[in-house]
């Protein structure tokens, strides 16, 4: 079951990454997905770059599992679409009624 993300989760998501929150409401929703895209294409690349130093035969499927993990799930998201190449976009919805975001 999904629930809506409401502004004040979009607060918390920056709040935990340290950001200034903007006082619009668009521009809140904006800046906290483009953060999140952020550092899942971020996490996703240093992974397979890091595998492939180290010689295993890791595929980028393993990579955003383990990165989905990290930045998603374990805060009560649940990762939709998104896209690395071009614009980074991701679509999440919340898995749970409070995010687990201290």
């Amino acid at each position: 079951m999904s629930y809506n993300i409401t502004n004040t989760d979009y607060s918390k998501i920056l709040k935990y990454y340290k950001l200034k929150i903007p006082k619009n409401k668009k521009t809140l929703k904006h800046v906290a997905e483009n953060t999140l895209s952020k550092k899942l294409c971020s996490c996703i690349k240093k992974i397979d770059t890091f595998k492939n130093k180290k010689a295993f035969k890791k595929t980028e499927s393993s990579a955003i599992a383990i990165c989905t993990a990290s930045i998603f799930n374990r805060k009560g998201l649940e990762r939709r679409k998104f896209t690395c190449k071009n614009k980074m976009k991701t679509k999440f919805t919340k898995s749970v009624k409070k995010l687990k975001i201290i």
